[in-house]
């Protein structure tokens, strides 16, 4: 027989619900990163607790417009239906209505982080501040294809074929160890008996397999 589910159990797993929304939404859209077991977990968590307390939040700003409680007090309001949902209080209800809205929170909240760590916004803000020296990126691979101050118009010389590629990067690998670029308007050189460098062919568009110890990606500096 399968193990019965209490009132608390079945609250924790609808807290669990909006923060795999948001972790999925995040892991779609956003930057591959590598995450353990127990980093998505409490992520989970956390969003899950985030996304019923601005539930909360709402429906407290329904509850004081409407004067369905018109007793209390605006911050008494909200604070009590916002921390009531995040923190499963069980005098405070939970209904299909406020487990749907969290759903949609959830999905904001998913979109609003990929795009802060797309950018890695708050790193920014902390080197502005002199509180850290960290980009927010995985690895310098990916530092140089998301960095703002550096062209997207790359030059890659391959030590394997001996052949030099130019042209402009559409697309990149995230989060493993191959290294792939696909390139557009690709001019491709090749070196003469004498040593320079001939174009030989003209690409629309060319995808690159780099072996790390045979290729060298260069790109300008346009801050």
């Amino acid at each position: 027989m399968l193990p019965k589910v209490d009132e608390v159990g079945l609250k924790i797993l609808f807290l669990l619900i909006p923060g795999i929304i948001a972790l999925g939404v995040m892991k779609s859209i956003g930057p591959k990163r590598p995450r353990s077991d127990f980093d998505s977990g409490l992520q989970i968590f956390i969003y899950g607790i985030v996304c019923y307390a601005i539930t909360g939040l709402i429906e407290g700003l329904y509850l004081w417009t409407s004067s369905i409680t018109p007793n209390k007090g605006f911050w008494r309001t909200i604070a009590e239906s916002s921390l009531g949902l995040a923190t499963l209080n069980p005098q405070q209800g939970l209904g299909p209505g406020q487990i749907a809205v969290a759903a949609c929170v959830a999905i904001v909240i998913g979109c609003v982080v990929a795009k802060l760590q797309t950018h890695s916004i708050p790193h920014r803000l902390l080197r502005a501040l002199g509180l850290t020296k960290r980009t927010g990126e995985v690895d310098t691979w990916e530092f140089m294809h998301n960095s703002p101050n550096i062209d997207k118009w790359m030059t890659v010389r391959h030590h394997a074929n001996g052949k030099v590629y130019q042209g402009w990067v559409q697309s990149y690998s995230v989060g493993g160890d191959e290294r792939e670029l696909l390139l557009t308007e690709v001019r491709v050189y090749a070196a003469s008996q004498n040593g320079e460098l001939l174009e030989v062919d003209t690409i629309p568009v060319l995808y690159l397999g780099l072996d790390r110890k045979n290729a060298i990606v260069e790109s300008r500096n346009i801050a």
